[in-house]
């Protein structure tokens, strides 16, 4: 007979995370964030009279993101899935970087077990993907460049961004940008005008679409809205692939 197996409530990602940590409570089957949100396991150690899991597997869609297993573990080694077994432990604390625009658009996946070893391994094809603004939210350009969008995409493999103005009256700028050290940023290639690309309300042609397998460390999206003083209401939707996490 099989071990206990630990996840979320409902089998799905965590997402909308914060930097900072993030405890994982295998003792009483809680995982919370650096804002206090509590998101619920399948179960705990508690049910079964147990006070250790023995093995886990997590992936994080920061490659940054520090591992730490009570006082003799800590992995920090930039990639975005680790799978340990035969460790005794009851939490594990994920440290986020303050590295992504919205700062709470971080995401985790986790498995853990009470058997010695796992038997699992994520799927070598795997992404984070989300939008902002979040669906029925709304959010409008400036007379200036804003970065709405951003990560550390190290460890992903392709890189994918559509921008769509949701405007019904102007259209808007966007630039995207990538860069080595998260502070010095360079236009892409097709956005080095000074205006950059501009998405016009035309249907079928209010969308810009961008993708890239030029694996740079970050990439951001800023807009601007193109007449001073006429913002347009838009969407980005962005989704980071990795072919061998």
């Amino acid at each position: 007979m099989g071990g206990a197996l630990f996840t979320t409530e409902n089998g799905e990602p965590i997402k909308d995370i914060p930097s900072g940590d993030l405890f994982l409570d295998f003792l009483h089957g809680t995982a919370t964030d650096s804002a206090g949100t509590i998101t619920k396991m399948n179960t705990n150690l508690d049910y079964y009279n147990l006070t250790q899991a023995n093995s886990f597997a997590i992936f994080a869609s920061d490659a940054d993101t520090g591992i730490n297993v009570g006082n003799a573990l800590t992995i920090a080694d930039h990639q975005l899935s680790h799978i340990v077994n035969n460790f005794a432990f009851d939490q594990v604390r994920l440290t986020i970087p303050e590295l992504s625009t919205p700062d709470a658009s971080n995401q985790i996946m986790f498995v853990a077990s009470t058997d010695n070893y796992l038997n699992y391994v994520f799927n070598n094809y795997a992404h984070a993907r989300d939008q902002y603004p979040k669906p029925a939210v709304t959010a409008s350009t400036t007379n200036s460049f804003v970065t709405y969008v951003g990560h550390h995409t190290g460890g992903y493999d392709q890189v994918l961004y559509t921008i769509e103005n949701t405007d019904t009256t102007n259209s808007l700028n966007v630039k995207v940008q990538f860069s080595e050290n998260g502070t010095d940023y360079f236009d892409a290639q097709g956005y080095t005008a000074a205006a950059g690309v501009t998405v016009p309300v035309t249907a079928l042609l209010n969308f810009n679409s961008f993708a890239t397998d030029i694996a740079h460390h970050f990439y951001r999206v800023q807009l601007q809205s193109t007449v001073g003083g006429a913002h347009a209401e838009f969407k980005i939707y962005w989704n980071y692939v990795s072919l061998n996490n």
